[in-house]
């Protein structure tokens, strides 16, 4: 992950490792929740392809 924009690090990070939801991230963050929804999915798309992996579909929640 470390190889991630800060934007993308900051999303996975307050998604997954706090476990908040989109709503909530888009909130500490100060963007729109479609931003959000975005940043996630171009950086799992990343990390995907960092590692190698096939991408399923990135549901929200």
């Amino acid at each position: 992950m470390a190889c991630l924009p800060e934007r993308q690090f900051d999303v996975m990070v307050v998604q997954y490792a706090l476990g908040f939801p989109t709503k909530k991230t888009a909130l500490v963050m100060g963007v729109c929740e479609a931003t959000v929804r975005s940043t996630r999915r171009a950086a799992k798309r990343r990390l995907a392809a960092d590692l190698g992996l096939e991408l399923g579909e990135d549901t929200d929640e």
